[in-house]
């Protein structure tokens, strides 16, 4: 027989709906409770991402702070397949006159023509079990055992300033470094342990314990060039980074032919490079706009649809947008003729939205870059007031 549950009919009372009633009364603490952690939980989104675009907010500002932003040089070359240049942010600007007479090369060594470049070297004299040459001070073991392609890895592996290879059955050594100073020279820096009979006898890189001109195929040389007239500047590389202050010259190696009869000419200019500060200028303005836009959204109120943003009515949202415009809106000092943003082209409309016009952003740098860069850069220890990329970045780094 089935149960009957008659609820309240019995007593006139629907006890299953009140029931449900008390129920939903206990549940709601916890339904409020969950609603609040969710609301929390947005809240906390939301600032983590106003935190993010903030940080990089800061980033871009600690590239307005740093003075070689503005003070950046390029150099310019009339003919790159001559020679090309670097400038430095100490560097004149100036115009260099460059005739290329030789450039640098390194010495290569050439033995003699073996048939069999796997064979043991002890078929080819009177080799002691273990023998020891030695190239730039690092000695290095042959042994009797050892072939002309062994030979040529250990030398490899001693990184002793040499590059080894087989070329047609010769062994053939390179110099690392190009020049006159990193030459091998026999019984100086380029040592047979026996020399009647050594190793490097042997294979042809020495003759009678010297280097003979048939041994070396190419001679190592400075390159040499002059500037504006100047003549006689050399340099074991190919690179001059000491002949004009800031500037480093880099010359082609195939420039000229190293035999004393060809020349070849470059005219280098070196100019202020106002592109650099104008990148960084333009990824400030991106970044604050994208921040500024991004609280904005969080901080709105939809009439139409009557919801607010998470950040609607936030105090601390609203303090940090004001203080924003602030900074970048306020007057950095009382005199000259570039004292804001405004004066340089940076401008915020009537939306809050910053833009910027680089041509007038690079005529005032080039009008007087002291006081243009000072808006960004000034110390009030130093200058008496503070540029406002320092102010930003102040504000910025006690606010994260």
């Amino acid at each position: 027989m089935s149960d009957l549950s008659l609820g309240g009919l019995a007593t006139g009372m629907d006890t299953e709906s009140i029931i449900s009633q008390l129920v939903q009364l206990e549940q709601r603490p916890i339904y409020n409770y969950q609603q609040e952690i969710s609301e929390l939980e947005q809240t906390k989104g939301a600032w983590r991402d106003v935190n993010s675009r903030l940080d990089k907010l800061e980033n871009r500002i600690t590239d307005l702070k740093l003075s070689a932003t503005y003070n950046s040089r390029t150099a310019n070359s009339s003919n790159e397949d001559v020679v090309t240049a670097t400038a430095s942010n100490s560097s004149d600007e100036a115009n260099y006159s460059v005739t290329v007479k030789s450039t640098a090369q390194v010495q290569r060594l050439a033995g003699t023509r073996f048939d069999d470049t796997s064979a043991p070297i002890s078929g080819l004299g009177d080799f002691a079990a273990e023998n020891t040459i030695t190239i730039n001070e690092k000695a290095i073991t042959i042994n009797d055992t050892d072939s002309l392609r062994d030979i040529s890895n250990k030398i490899n592996d001693a990184n002793a300033g040499v590059k080894a290879s087989i070329v047609d059955n010769h062994l053939v050594l390179e110099t690392s470094e190009t020049g006159e100073e990193n030459a091998l020279v026999a019984g100086n820096n380029l040592i047979d342990s026996n020399t009647n009979d050594g190793v490097l006898e042997t294979l042809g890189i020495l003759d009678g314990g010297a280097i003979t001109n048939d041994i070396e195929v190419q001679s190592a040389s400075n390159a040499e060039i002059d500037i504006n007239g100047i003549t006689g500047i050399t340099s074991s590389s190919n690179t001059f980074s000491e002949a004009v202050e800031g500037v480093t010259f880099n010359i082609n190696p195939d420039a000229v032919a190293n035999d004393g009869t060809d020349t070849a000419f470059s005219s280098v200019s070196v100019a202020k490079d106002t592109g650099k500060a104008t990148k960084a200028v333009q990824a400030f303005v991106d970044q604050y706009n994208s921040a500024m836009s991004f609280l904005d959204g969080k901080t709105d109120y939809d009439e139409e649809t009557e919801k607010s943003a998470v950040l609607q009515g936030d105090s601390t949202a609203m303090r940090l947008q004001m203080r924003l415009r602030e900074l970048v809106t306020s007057k950095v000092k009382d005199s000259g003729d570039y004292n804001t943003l405004t004066s340089v082209g940076i401008e915020i409309d009537r939306d809050g939205v910053m833009s910027f016009d680089s041509s007038k952003f690079t005529e005032a740098l080039e009008d007087s870059p002291e006081e243009v860069i000072s808006i960004f850069t000034a110390e009030s220890d130093s200058d008496g007031y503070e540029g406002m990329a320092v102010r930003m970045d102040s504000y910025l780094d006690q606010l994260m």
